[in-house]
């Protein structure tokens, strides 16, 4: 009887990281996809505040990469490989 406990706890286990790991790679694919529609034209990067043919300043694009893309991505991608090393570890407990 424990030991079909355990299976099903671990069952259930899997299907929570299955679920957080999705949900978190989905956060990452929609920042990805908002960037997309606030910063760039024809797939290109558009640097937040450029006016239109003006040529933006080097400190200008360091700025504007930093808060309108990188900063975002890093946030999200952060949490998503937080999300996956827990699980790794929380799975490597359970398999011992």
């Amino acid at each position: 009887m424990t030991a079909r406990r355990d299976h099903h706890h671990g069952c259930n286990l899997d299907r929570l990281h299955r679920d957080e790991i999705t949900v978190a790679m989905n956060w990452v694919i929609r920042t990805c996809q908002d960037i997309i529609r606030a910063h760039s034209h024809k797939t290109f990067w558009v640097p937040s505040g450029t006016a239109t043919g003006a040529a933006p300043t080097t400190d200008h694009l360091i700025e504007s990469a930093r808060a309108d893309v990188l900063g975002k991505l890093r946030r999200h991608i952060d949490g998503a490989e937080s999300i996956i090393s827990s699980a790794e570890q929380e799975r490597a407990k359970h398999q011992r």
